[in-house]
Protein backbone atom coordinates (compact mmCIF):
# COMPACT_ATOMS: atom_id res chain seq x y z
CA UNK A 1 0.00 0.00 0.00
CA UNK A 2 1.21 3.50 -0.81
CA UNK A 3 2.01 6.10 1.79
CA UNK A 4 -0.66 8.65 2.63
CA UNK A 5 0.13 11.98 4.26
CA UNK A 6 -2.32 14.62 5.42
CA UNK A 7 -1.55 18.18 6.43
CA UNK A 8 -4.37 19.29 8.71
CA UNK A 9 -5.72 21.53 11.45
CA UNK A 10 -7.14 19.80 14.54
CA UNK A 11 -10.43 21.76 14.55
CA UNK A 12 -11.13 21.50 10.80
CA UNK A 13 -14.22 19.37 9.99
CA UNK A 14 -12.93 18.58 6.47
CA UNK A 15 -9.64 17.38 7.94
CA UNK A 16 -11.47 15.20 10.44
CA UNK A 17 -13.68 13.82 7.67
CA UNK A 18 -10.62 12.94 5.56
CA UNK A 19 -9.02 11.15 8.51
CA UNK A 20 -12.25 9.28 9.25
CA UNK A 21 -12.67 8.19 5.62
CA UNK A 22 -9.14 6.75 5.65
CA UNK A 23 -9.67 5.08 9.04
CA UNK A 24 -12.91 3.53 7.80
CA UNK A 25 -10.97 2.06 4.86
CA UNK A 26 -8.20 0.84 7.23
CA UNK A 27 -5.65 3.03 5.47
CA UNK A 28 -2.61 4.01 7.50
CA UNK A 29 -1.67 7.66 7.14
CA UNK A 30 0.56 10.25 8.72
CA UNK A 31 -1.05 13.44 9.94
CA UNK A 32 0.95 16.66 10.12
CA UNK A 33 -0.73 19.38 12.18
CA UNK A 34 0.06 22.70 10.48
CA UNK A 35 -2.24 24.88 12.57
CA UNK A 36 -0.49 28.18 13.18
CA UNK A 37 2.45 27.25 10.95
CA UNK A 38 2.09 29.87 8.22
CA UNK A 39 5.48 29.03 6.72
CA UNK A 40 4.44 25.41 6.13
CA UNK A 41 1.01 26.44 4.86
CA UNK A 42 2.57 28.96 2.46
CA UNK A 43 4.94 26.27 1.16
CA UNK A 44 2.05 23.85 0.63
CA UNK A 45 0.00 26.54 -1.10
CA UNK A 46 2.90 27.31 -3.41
CA UNK A 47 3.45 23.61 -4.15
CA UNK A 48 -0.23 22.71 -4.69
CA UNK A 49 -2.07 25.90 -5.59
CA UNK A 50 -4.57 25.07 -2.83
CA UNK A 51 -5.03 27.36 0.18
CA UNK A 52 -7.40 25.24 2.29
CA UNK A 53 -6.77 22.27 4.58
CA UNK A 54 -6.52 19.34 4.42
CA UNK A 55 -3.77 18.75 1.91
CA UNK A 56 -3.89 15.08 0.91
CA UNK A 57 -0.90 13.34 -0.65
CA UNK A 58 -0.64 9.74 -1.82
CA UNK A 59 2.99 8.75 -2.43
CA UNK A 60 3.95 12.44 -2.61
CA UNK A 61 1.31 13.07 -5.31
CA UNK A 62 -1.09 15.84 -4.35
CA UNK A 63 -4.66 14.55 -4.50
CA UNK A 64 -6.46 17.66 -3.23
CA UNK A 65 -8.58 18.12 -0.13
CA UNK A 66 -11.37 16.13 1.47
CA UNK A 67 -13.81 16.70 -1.40
CA UNK A 68 -11.39 15.26 -3.93
CA UNK A 69 -10.51 12.34 -1.65
CA UNK A 70 -14.19 11.54 -1.03
CA UNK A 71 -14.97 11.82 -4.75
CA UNK A 72 -12.18 9.38 -5.61
CA UNK A 73 -13.65 6.96 -3.09
CA UNK A 74 -17.19 7.51 -4.39
CA UNK A 75 -16.26 6.76 -8.01
CA UNK A 76 -14.21 3.73 -6.99
CA UNK A 77 -10.75 5.06 -7.86
CA UNK A 78 -9.30 5.56 -4.38
CA UNK A 79 -8.57 1.88 -3.75
CA UNK A 80 -6.62 1.66 -7.01
CA UNK A 81 -4.59 4.76 -6.11
CA UNK A 82 -3.74 3.22 -2.76
CA UNK A 83 -2.81 -0.22 -4.09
Amino acid sequence: MKSVKLYTWPHCPYCNNAKQLLKDKNVAFSDVDIYGNEEMRDALTEKTGQRTVPYVFIDDEFIGGFSELANLDHIGKLDALLA
